[in-house]
């Protein structure tokens, strides 16, 4: 990000010595704020966003105040935002949202993630204060969809093999492979409603395990 900033700034420069060496400064500057705001443009709509936000912001050092490059790079810096916040990167996403209402400070759009951006912060540092064990936690939970994952497969791999051979036995073991993987899903669903209570409960339930051990918040039924 800075690498990226410094050259748009780099840039900037030039076009500035370029525009302060023409006799006809001020055409030749709207002539390339233009040019900017056009290219800003297209890579947008290309969803090149870091080539969008180059020239919007080049468009601007060369004129501040122009609504087209303003809006554009608002709308570039809330797309980040907005990517940076569903992937979990809160800090990136508060970086992103805030200069996106800079440029555009009553956008409806903008103001509502920056809102949400802020919430999902405070819901952080909440459980990361209260329950530092929950992290790993939720971590096995994310590894149980793997055993899920495999009975999916057990399933599909024995329907194939009955395509192959019309045996019935295939049939059955993935029977069994269902069932197995009924079970799992509702063990799995009945763990996360659990951890959604505790993380929600504002009670600090959890206790540290001993040395060693892994740790064990939730029930498995």
């Amino acid at each position: 990000m800075p690498q990226r900033r410094y050259r748009i700034a780099a840039a900037a420069a030039c076009i500035a010595l370029a525009v302060s060496a023409s006799g006809c400064a001020g055409a030749f500057t709207q002539r390339l704020v233009d040019l900017r705001t056009s290219q800003g443009d297209a890579a947008l709509t290309a969803g090149s966003l870091a080539e969008a936000e180059k020239e919007y912001a080049l468009a601007l050092k060369l004129d501040p105040d122009n609504s087209h490059a303003r809006s554009g790079l608002a709308r570039v810096l809330f797309l980040q935002a907005r990517a940076a916040f569903i992937d979990s990167k809160l800090d990136d996403a508060q970086v992103e949202i805030a200069g996106a209402l800079r440029y555009a400070p009553q956008d409806d759009s903008a103001k509502a993630l920056s809102a949400q951006i802020e919430q999902a912060k405070i819901r952080r540092e909440i459980v990361l204060a209260n329950y530092p064990l929950y992290e790993t936690v939720g971590a096995s939970l994310t590894d149980s969809l793997k055993t899920l994952a495999a009975s999916q497969h057990e399933v599909a791999l024995q329907l194939k093999a009955f395509r192959s051979d019309f045996d019935a036995t295939h049939l059955t073991k993935a029977i069994i492979a269902a069932y197995a993987l009924q079970d799992e899903e509702h063990r799995l669903a009945s763990r996360i409603v659990a951890y959604r209570g505790l993380v929600t409960s504002g009670e600090a339930k959890a206790q540290p395990p001993a040395e060693g051990e892994t740790p064990n918040l939730l029930p498995v039924p």
